[in-house]
């Protein structure tokens, strides 16, 4: 009787060992959604991501797989930060719901650096876009954290240190539309303005397409072209200096292209609209209603600019054209 009693027990005990298997990870049954989700801890707004945070130490029990990120979110998830060779290791984070999107967090763990990422899911779980927003370990020294508010307004701030005890801290600030688009709508730093030095925050993602790319008209001024969300679609990001530096614009968002060479792009906030009209190594824009909340009273977003050759083959060029 005793062994029989002893023969369940054992049963019962590696059909609890069964059961606590994690999908996903050798289990018979694959992870589901439901599970992966599972994997982050539930958060609130507003939430903070700082670069002490970004260090602590993880067990690599809770890593999870990039197959299963793959499947769930995005397999390009940390293009432009490491390269495809390096071991990364992928930590879940914080999942949070927001009034608009869903975020994830999750964090990446390189040979040199680690970076978090916010990954935007609309809020029936579908992967939008995705935003990096937090770095420790770069080559060029600086510290990137976040935060995101109760109004769903993310704060991504970049602080290196300069000679001596002085520190270049800039401050982007983003809303996020239902389609996961990420508008950049401020920028505050009190960095020295150095020409040619320019932070384009859509710089790594893909620029497949044709027309994608970098169009300058002098120092300060450029128009950055990359690949949407399918081949109808664009991310642009403009910004310029006028008049010695005395009237300044910003701008970023998704465009679409329409007939023949040209794009457009509407503000859904305002009356603020671009036309894009692209030739032969060029692209001219033009202000279409008030964009003023965007620039100084006394200049527009209008002008000729010229595209950048490339150095090597193109970002993204073996990549899906979507930004994923």
């Amino acid at each position: 009787m005793k062994r029989y009693l002893l023969l369940l027990l054992t049963i019962g005990a590696l059909a609890a060992c069964k059961s606590n298997k994690k999908p996903g990870k050798g289990a018979n049954e694959p992870m589901t959604f439901e599970d992966f989700q599972e994997l982050f801890t539930p958060g609130t707004l507003p939430y903070k991501l700082n670069a002490d945070s970004l260090q602590l130490k993880m067990a690599d029990s809770l890593a999870v797989g990039a197959a299963d990120v793959s499947r769930f979110l995005t397999d390009t998830l940390t293009q432009g930060d490491y390269s495809k060779t390096e071991k990364v290791k992928l930590f879940p984070l914080t999942r949070i719901q927001g009034n608009v999107t869903n975020y994830m967090v999750i964090k990446a763990v390189g040979r040199t650096q680690t970076t978090g990422y916010l990954c935007i899911l609309d809020k029936k779980g579908k992967y939008l876009n995705r935003l990096r927003i937090a770095n420790t370990g770069s080559a060029d020294g600086a510290v990137v954290f976040t935060s995101i508010d109760s109004k769903n307004v993310i704060k991504i701030s970049s602080e290196k240190k300069l000679s001596g005890s002085n520190t270049a801290l800039r401050e982007d600030f983003y809303a996020v539309g239902k389609d996961g688009t990420a508008q950049l709508i401020m920028t505050n730093s009190n960095g020295p303005t150095t020409p040619g030095q320019i932070f384009n925050p859509i710089d790594t993602l893909p620029r497949k397409h044709k027309f994608s790319g970098d169009y300058t008209a002098g120092d300060m001024n450029l128009i950055s072209i990359r690949d949407g969300e399918d081949a109808k679609t664009f991310q642009f990001f403009i910004t310029f200096s006028k008049n010695n530096g005395s009237c300044k614009g910003e701008l970023s968002g998704r465009g679409h292209y329409i007939a023949g060479n040209r794009g457009e792009y509407k503000d859904k906030e305002s009356s603020c609209g671009i036309a894009f009209q692209f030739s032969a190594g060029r692209v001219t824009i033009r202000e279409v209603g008030g964009c003023g909340a965007y620039r100084g009273i006394k200049c527009f977003f209008e002008g000729n600019f010229v595209k950048k050759a490339e150095k090597g083959p193109r970002k993204g060029a073996k990549q899906q054209s979507t930004q994923r």
